[in-house]
């Protein structure tokens, strides 16, 4: 399984499209109301995105991303033709996740930069101006086939400086992060990494550092606490998810899981079916 793949496997990325056809005035979308993040696709006209004191404006066809809860507003001219598709995002694992996580508050791409994407956006839009049986769900799904699109584009592009999609676009640190990704049940030294990156131990930790944001046992820790949050959603049994992150007991797997959280994971998972 390639890299990316490997990811949304684990954390599975929903979308839910609620606007379809063209904007007059202005959409506002408040933070304090939303648990989800948004995704905009311009297909024609201007589109002035303001988020907090920052303005941008798109006058060609774009995609512009909100991975988690944003204040943020949409505004159209009077008399302009806008056409967009407004969707929420979410995600299998919760708000907090290594997709959303790793990618910055804000992602804007023209769609000129991204050729790949040419085929779903088409048929996406086919769907808007189609009264066919299934529509809305059709319109979910080439949208979740959108966003993966998008991260795919992140990564080849290499648009994201720092986070996991970083990691996975550098020539050297990818093997390592999928080695990571691949087998949270491992206990993989940080020797064992370096020499799979073809480093000295001191120079793969300082790389590690600046591309993935954190030192490697930190992001080995936080990538086994993202992986237990989903399973624990999932309703496995603690036991069986200690073993699946590569706990031989429930208190020592306990013990990280409130050190990382703050919570034990009963408590935790109380807590994030109450909110979610």
């Amino acid at each position: 399984m390639d890299p990316l793949s490997e990811v949304l496997s684990r954390f599975s990325v929903s979308a839910g499209v609620f606007y379809a056809g063209q904007l007059c005035g202005v959409s506002s979308f408040d933070s304090q109301q939303n648990t989800v993040g948004h995704l905009h696709l311009l297909k024609q006209g201007t589109l002035v995105v303001y988020k907090g004191s920052q303005k941008l404006t798109l006058s060609e066809p774009s995609v512009v991303l909100f991975p988690k809860p944003t204040n943020h507003r949409l505004s159209a001219e009077q008399g302009e033709k806008v056409e967009l598709v407004c969707a929420e995002i979410s995600y299998g694992a919760g708000q907090h996740n290594p997709i959303a996580d790793t990618l910055p508050e804000v992602v804007l791409l023209p769609l000129a930069r991204c050729p790949g994407l040419t085929g779903v956006v088409s048929s996406l839009f086919e769907e808007v101006h189609d009264a066919r049986h299934g529509r809305t769900l059709v319109m979910d799904r080439l949208t979740e086939v959108l966003i993966v699109m998008l991260l795919r584009e992140l990564v080849s592009q290499e648009v994201v400086a720092k986070g996991m999609l970083a990691g996975l676009s550098h020539k050297k640190l990818a093997p390592v992060v999928q080695a990571i990704h691949q087998h949270p049940e491992r206990s993989l030294s940080i020797s064992e990494l370096a020499h799979q990156a073809a480093m000295s131990r001191t120079t793969f930790i300082e790389t590690f550092r600046q591309v993935l944001g954190v030192p490697p046992g930190d992001y080995i820790l936080g990538w086994k606490m993202n992986i237990a949050q989903s399973l624990l959603k999932k309703g496995l049994p603690i036991s069986q998810v200690a073993s699946e992150v590569g706990y031989s007991n429930t208190s020592g797997f306990t013990r990280a899981f409130r050190n990382k959280t703050g919570l034990a994971p009963k408590a935790w998972l109380i807590n994030n079916l109450t909110t979610s």
